[in-house]
């Protein structure tokens, strides 16, 4: 029988919640994996129970596991969505403005278009392309827009073959949409629509140079909407 150490450090959740963190990461368990019950677990790491479930409790909270009845604990994909919140709350103690998170993004997915231009496949410029399709006819069909043009913006992540760069993005993106109401005028739609094709453009002929500039240039063109 395994002998069960109780961890009696001061510091109590976090580092406990790392601890459990890093077992599932050595293990390489996937999303729905499902972890072992907590007396397993509690011996295996070490921890007295009490913890263990605090530290399980800050990891759900993070989105990073859930509890099913009948199906255990399991390990969730984690969704960029659960960061935004604790990362709103830095953003605004620190005084980040508008102004600073457009530009944030600017370089962020400029570099990632650039990423994109070098080391898209084929299949991930025909995403982008069907992205881009889908976003041009609700732009020309004076719709709501928005969800298509996350769709192409995504595409050109996914295309950059950066985890970093997409989850620093959509983490910036995600705090745009809590500041910005300005709805767009019919005028930067239609820019807009040419500024997509030309970025699908330079990344298609693997312009990285091009790819870089038209995206940067499209983000920063944010700042015109709130003027």
């Amino acid at each position: 029988m395994i002998k069960q150490k109780t961890d009696n450090r001061n510091g109590a959740d976090a580092p406990v919640a790392e601890q459990i963190r890093q077992w599932i990461r050595r293990r390489k368990l996937r999303p729905g994996d499902r972890l072992p019950t907590h007396d397993e677990l509690s011996a295996q790491l070490g921890i007295g129970l009490r913890r263990l479930r605090e530290g399980l409790s800050v990891l759900e909270h993070q989105g990073l596991i859930e509890t099913r009845a009948k199906a255990g604990t399991l390990v969730r994909q984690p969704a960029v969505e659960s960061l935004s919140a604790p990362v709103a709350w830095h953003l605004d103690a620190a005084g980040c403005q508008f102004e600073d998170l457009v530009r944030a993004r600017a370089h962020l997915e400029s570099g990632a278009a650039a990423e994109a231009a070098e080391r898209r496949t084929a299949r991930d410029l025909l995403v982008i392309l069907d992205a881009l399709e889908a976003l041009e006819q609700a732009t020309a069909a004076s719709r709501d827009d928005r969800r298509e043009e996350q769709a192409f913006h995504l595409a050109i992540l996914a295309a950059a073959h950066n985890s970093a760069l997409a989850t620093f993005s959509q983490l910036i993106t995600l705090q745009l949409a809590r500041v910005s109401g300005v709805p767009r005028s019919r005028r930067r739609r239609a820019t807009y629509t040419a500024e997509h094709r030309a970025i699908y453009e330079a990344i298609e002929r693997r312009d990285t140079t091009a790819a870089r500039e038209r995206m940067f240039e499209h983000v920063v063109g944010q700042l015109a909407e709130q003027g």
